[in-house]
């Protein structure tokens, strides 16, 4: 049996695969050992194309695994959600504090129970990226509210 919301959903992808390998040939590609910055949305779009036309011909073939009904949605809203506060906080907060805020929030909803472990968990990730992209990569990242302190 054909299920026509893979053959619809495997087309989109597909077409979504086109426009990144043309948005990724704008921008140059280069070589593996020289990238340049489409180098990796090519990769992606290479990879969107080769799974959208397996589920495609899975879809086609009848061999779709069966279906599922449309799964839990407020978890998924919820992380959405964080993700976009986050963004929208980031320049105010920081990197630091947001991170760590938007971590915490994320193993909340993931279902971590241990405040040990919630505490320790996002201190660890905001506090390790920070050193690992802004001092040891020398990538800008906001201050916010640490730059008070001289952070």
């Amino acid at each position: 049996m054909k299920s026509k919301s893979d053959i619809i959903g495997s087309i989109f992808l597909f077409l979504l695969g086109i426009g990144a390998l043309i948005g990724a040939v704008q921008l140059r590609i280069g070589t593996p050992t020289e990238p340049q910055p489409g180098f990796f949305p090519f990769v992606a779009g290479i990879i969107l194309l080769t799974f959208s036309t397996l589920i495609f011909f899975q879809a086609w073939l009848g061999v779709s695994k069966h279906k599922v009904a449309f799964g839990e949605i407020g978890r998924p809203a919820l992380l959405l959600g964080v993700l976009i506060l986050l963004v929208l906080v980031m320049d105010s907060l920081g990197y630091v504090l947001g991170t760590l805020i938007a971590s915490f929030l994320i193993l909340r909803i993931l279902g971590a129970k241990s405040w040990r472990v919630l505490i320790l968990t996002s201190l660890s990730l905001s506090i390790g990226t920070y050193v690992l992209f802004d001092r040891l990569l020398g990538v800008d990242l906001p201050v916010g509210l640490l730059s008070r302190w001289g952070l």
